[in-house]
């Protein structure tokens, strides 16, 4: 069937994120599904609420720095999860019988997008949006990664078309998966009113974002231990290590203001899959509109998004990323140059590339 306009499109996320959230998955399902419905289609998005508090679809967006947008139809479900599951499946059959066939299923999840196909074969267009290939992680990790690998290929012969978070992530699922229907790499994104211009010099070096294993925080704690200078660290987890100081997470929309009151930003990864081939960090997209230099560890997958915008370090080795500090902390020339080749790349420019693949992909199959 060929790809309608913009405005006679109908998208349905099939994820549900938790929302309001500081958690990576919801900030980029809720702008992704945002900024999509900003070029005209209609978008249908659900979201788990959280534990405490009473949310609205208003509340939601607010938190996150986004506007109304008439095209898209955002529904809080329940904090419960039976509940929220029951309602998100009957709001997926209304979409289904609403589309006829025509409707696009923007699927997140792997295990969702295998239910839909099994429940609704034939009564959409499926689309994998993959930021992780399991099975290689799994194999990494020394797993036996016989069902996911099925689980993959069950839902990608049921595709038609993939969208990767980075160029490393589908290299590596055309590597595990040769026979992919068409697929394309996407980084993510900001918003443009979230870009900064700090009159001067901030205080402090800074880190945003989650404190997972892969994220490698333990080597930030011993280079910040050889500078002896405190890092701050704002997330949603505490960290109890010297020199590391954490802050609580902010809501969404307040985390540009912050970013650029420090003097430097850390973006640390580990060595492996993740952190060399799979990793698109939605900090980094900030980071590179906060107007403040940021140190990053070199892997082929953050060179793939901002090559030449940061003062790069070996990744895992306290004393290169300490030594990068310094030097980027210290050359303000060399700072003036890592935030001058800083790119802004925005949500809808990738929602402009989304469109652009999708034309081609869904109208030739």
């Amino acid at each position: 069937m060929p790809f309608e306009t913009p405005e006679m499109s109908d998208f349905f996320w099939l994820y549900r994120a938790t929302a309001p959230s500081v958690r990576a998955q919801s900030i980029q399902v809720v702008n992704a599904a945002w900024a999509t419905a900003a070029r005209g289609h209609r978008v249908t998005l659900a979201v788990q609420a959280p534990p405490k508090g009473r949310w609205l679809a208003a509340d939601v967006l607010d938190f996150y720095g986004l506007p109304a947008n008439d095209h898209l139809d955002l529904r809080v479900l329940s904090a419960k999860n039976t509940a929220a599951s029951l309602a998100f499946r009957a709001l997926f059959a209304g979409w289904l019988l609403r589309t006829r066939g025509r409707g696009i299923a923007i699927a997140r999840s792997k295990r969702y997008a295998r239910e839909a196909l099994r429940r609704a074969p034939g009564l959409f267009r499926l689309v994998i949006e993959a930021h992780e290939v399991d099975s290689a992680q799994q194999v990494e990790l020394g797993q036996d990664a016989t069902a996911m690998r099925a689980l993959e290929a069950e839902v990608l012969a049921g595709a038609q078309a993939v969208v990767c978070n980075a160029p490393g992530t589908l290299a590596v699922l055309r590597r595990e998966h040769p026979d992919l229907p068409p697929a394309v790499a996407l980084h993510n994104g900001t918003l443009a009113c979230r870009a900064r211009q700090p009159s001067g010099r901030g205080v402090g070096i800074g880190y945003m974002g989650s404190v997972r294993r892969e994220k490698d925080l333990t080597t930030v704690a011993a280079a910040a231990a050889l500078l002896q200078r405190e890092v701050t660290v704002i997330g949603p987890d505490q960290l109890s290590m010297p020199w590391v100081r954490s802050e609580s997470a902010l809501p969404h929309r307040d985390v540009p203001d912050r970013l650029s009151r420090f003097d430097a930003l850390l973006l640390p990864v580990g060595t492996g899959l993740f952190g060399e081939q799979l990793t698109s960090p939605l900090k980094l997209w900030d980071y590179l509109a906060s107007g403040v230099p940021i140190v990053a560890a070199d892997t082929p997958a953050i060179r793939s998004a901002a090559e030449g915008a940061f003062e790069p370090f070996r990744p895992g080795d306290a004393e290169s990323l300490a030594a990068a500090i310094r030097r980027i902390t210290a050359d303000d020339e060399l700072r003036a140059r890592r935030v001058a080749a800083a790119p802004l790349r925005t949500w809808d420019q990738r929602a402009e590339e989304l469109d652009v693949f999708l034309a081609s992909a869904l109208g030739a199959r």
